[in-house]
């Protein structure tokens, strides 16, 4: 049935041709417009023929040279029922409307655009245009929004919608949340680009742990995401050592520096823990959270009890930001440092305590961590300082002098850049001589790596401060602090002091570190001593300052005035 198809395609009426018709618009101008158009066009009867093609329809259709006129469009191309055109078609028709849509005809591989208008009841126009390369870009914009570009991994966006049609379908399954300890170090201090080679890295040696059900995902900078199958505790408990163990292995980053760390993983269950994806990784984070408070590699299954535990830490962590110390009932205690050859009062350690109005007695164990994880723990050192230096004002001026007062300093304090000029601005405001401050600070090896800590520490020093290492002895390296750090005193672990009488090895430790201090010129307190004869072997040991309840607990500021400032210190009538 070929032949020349022009004469097929041409309307049924006899128009004169457009260019010689200067009057109206007119139906051989419409037919010219529609043979010179760049989209394909027909037109189709009620009964799904075609009474038109323009020559674009029939270059895109691969047709050129046939005549379709009559043709059923189903018989000619039934592909096209299968990718939606009749349904779609039959609703322009019923509707009398307008209908935009795209298909993809599997014989060309194109994706096609198409605009079906209705012409009365018994009509159907139809325009369509081969739009692949549009579809082929809005894949990869698709592709780059659903992926990570460092990894080639889903990213988060992919996460929580897989995650939601997982549910749906009412699968069970697992959400694994893994964070790698120490990585904002690594960034700080070897650039970005090193960072980048290092989860790259680590995202292929996860890839090699995922089983082929596991969808693994990065959600940020150094987390990842997994969303498995497995649901079984002794699975995951499995499955969660082997990714720990992988990543504590170095990872090569150049020729002559490797890096390890460890992770924190927190696991939730559907639907168990949670029927909703906000409420899936909520108790994933959770979880997670718990695994970080053990202080990495570690892992956690959520339950129920980790909610409460979470909800009391926002609490501490939110009064402590409220900066309301008092009205949330924060004080200090001290407690008394004595020679013990004649009992003479030498200082006081300050110790922060508090009696929450909801929570009651928080051990300092749990809320000082918070502080320091928060940000926190610089306004609530601040305000111990206050508590302490005001109360030493009014000491010093009923009874003419006061002990040193020793104030445990952690890492993030000494690390801030205004903590010196903080710090003396303080002891001037109160009126109190820098020599009568002793700045404590625990063995961690942040401080080794640090300029600014050991400029903050030198220039304390330098201002007639001391600085002080508390639990000397069993912290991150001893020597090397004593090597490294200005240092005028320290304070040997209870540790040992209590072993005084039990192990040989312990008392020979405790005089080689007396001994070591001496030959120092560093000053020596044991601490937690509580029984007399602990404190007879540091006297004939060469140590008489001592603290612990051999002499007294920690007292509150009234008691201890009482006892060891209103007689002892008393101005002479």
């Amino acid at each position: 049935m070929t032949h020349n198809s022009d004469e097929k395609k041409r309307p049924s009426s006899s128009c004169p041709q457009s260019g010689n018709n200067s009057g109206p618009f007119s139906a051989s101008d419409a037919y010219y417009l529609l043979e010179h158009m760049s989209d394909g066009f027909y037109m189709l009867e009620n009964d799904w023929t075609f009474i038109y093609l323009n020559e674009r329809a029939y270059e895109i259709l691969g047709r050129q040279g046939e005549d379709l006129i009559g043709c059923s469009a189903w018989d000619e191309f039934p592909e096209a029922v299968d990718a939606g055109l009749r349904s779609a078609y039959g609703q322009a028709l019923e509707s009398g409307e307008r209908l935009q849509t795209e298909i993809y005809y599997k014989p060309l591989n194109t994706w096609f655009g198409v605009t079906a208008q209705p012409v009365g009841k018994d009509r159907l126009a139809v325009y369509f245009s081969d739009i692949s390369q549009y579809k082929s870009v809005e894949s990869q914009l698709e592709y780059m929004a659903y992926r990570d570009d460092l990894t080639g991994l889903p990213n988060r966006r992919a996460a929580l919608e897989l995650t939601e049609a997982m549910i749906t379908e009412g699968n069970r399954f697992s959400v694994i949340l893994l964070d790698i300890d120490g990585f904002r170090q690594l960034n700080d201090l070897y650039g970005h680009d090193t960072g980048d080679r290092y989860i790259f890295e680590i995202s292929k040696r996860l890839k090699e742990i995922a089983g082929p059900e596991d969808v693994i995902v990065r959600t940020a900078g150094d987390e990842f995401m997994f969303l498995s199958d497995r649901t079984e505790t002794g699975d995951l408990d499995r499955w969660a050592k082997d990714i720990l163990k992988s990543i504590s292995y170095p990872v090569k980053l150049s020729a002559t520096f490797n890096f390890s760390t460890t992770a924190s993983i927190g696991i939730s269950r559907h639907p168990e823990d949670g029927e909703t994806v906000g409420k899936l990784l909520s108790t994933a984070d959770t979880a997670m959270f718990e695994s970080k408070l053990q202080r990495g590699n570690c892992f956690s299954i959520y339950h129920d009890e980790m909610r409460a535990k979470l909800e009391r830490r926002r609490i501490i962590e939110d009064d402590l930001f409220s900066g309301e110390f008092r009205e949330k009932g924060f004080y200090c205690v001290v407690q008394p440092q004595i020679d013990g050859s004649d009992g003479r009062l030498a200082g006081i350690e300050v110790l922060s305590r508090w009696e929450h109005p909801v929570l009651g007695p928080i051990s300092p164990f749990e809320f000082i961590p918070v502080a320091e994880d928060s940000g926190a723990i610089h306004r609530l050192t601040g305000h111990l300082l206050e508590l302490i230096l005001s109360e030493a004002e009014r000491w010093l001026r009923e009874y003419g002098d006061i002990p040193k007062i020793a104030v445990n300093v952690t890492p993030h304090l000494l690390e801030d850049k205004e903590f010196y000029a903080n710090t003396v601005h303080d002891l001037e405001m109160y009126g109190i001589s820098p020599d009568k401050l002793e700045v404590e600070i625990t063995e961690e090896s942040e401080l080794l790596t640090s300029n600014l800590i050991l400029s903050n520490l030198r220039k304390c020093q330098d201002a007639g401060m001391t600085v002080s290492i508390d639990d000397f002895g069993t912290g991150f390296s001893g020597l090397s602090y004593l090597t490294n750090f200005p240092v005028d005193k320290i304070k040997i672990d209870r540790f040992f002091i209590n072993l005084i009488g039990r192990s040989d090895k312990s008392e020979a430790i405790l005089l080689s570190i007396i001994t070591l201090a001496e030959g120092l010129g560093l000053d020596v307190i044991g601490e937690g001593v509580e029984t007399d004869e602990q404190l007879r072997f540091l006297i004939a040991a060469g140590c008489p300052l001592v603290q612990g309840y051999y002499y007294d607990k920690p007292l509150s500021l009234e008691v201890f005035e009482e006892k060891y400032l209103a007689g002892r210190l008393a101005k002479p009538e």
